[in-house]
């Protein structure tokens, strides 16, 4: 009785399918394109595009479970990215949601305010929790760097993404903002 059945839409596959390619790209491209300390966070990326591209589908559960991922295959605390991720989503989703105006400029401005966000936030949270490096070199050789990067992705991803949600939608039509 308690159990929830699944909506196995042709988006839900959609956004999974992306999921599984952005876990991909997370373990095999993205250590292999870092320069310094700086890698891209193609889940970050993720995450943040398909939570602007349906900002009232966007649930809790894919940046949780892709944060924790992260969390996972990396060297940081677990489940600080997951936190950092799900807030993200959340705050994406509902900022593109409120100040849509159709125009390309508000979804990549949140995209790139969020994913400074979450990588200064992080950057932070690894110099609370005895990171021998200081809170300057956190900013300026990690956040910093990674958030450029991932806003990189980010602005790669957005059209594919949207078009890829959008066109997966019955209900509703084609979300591609106009460009002026």
């Amino acid at each position: 009785r308690g159990w929830r059945v699944v909506n196995l839409t042709r988006e839900n596959v959609v956004v999974a399918v992306g999921a599984l390619v952005a876990v991909v790209l997370q373990v095999a491209v993205a250590p292999n394109v870092a320069i310094f300390a700086a890698q891209p966070n193609f889940l970050l990326a993720y995450v943040l595009t398909v939570a602007i591209a349906n900002p009232l589908g966007a649930g809790p559960v894919l940046p949780f479970a892709l944060g924790l991922l992260f969390d996972l295959l990396g060297t940081g605390p677990v489940g600080g990215m997951a936190l950092l991720f799900t807030l993200a989503s959340l705050a994406a989703s509902r900022a593109f949601a409120v100040l849509d105006n159709d125009t390309l400029f508000m979804p990549l401005a949140i995209l790139v305010a969020a994913s400074f966000a979450v990588e200064m936030l992080y950057g932070i949270l690894l110099v609370a929790l005895g990171s021998p490096v200081g809170l300057a070199d956190a900013f300026f050789y990690r956040a910093l760097p990674c958030a450029l990067y991932d806003c990189v992705v980010a602005l790669v991803l957005y059209p594919l993404v949207v078009r890829l949600v959008s066109g997966a939608a019955q209900d509703r039509g084609p979300r591609t903002p106009r460009l002026r």
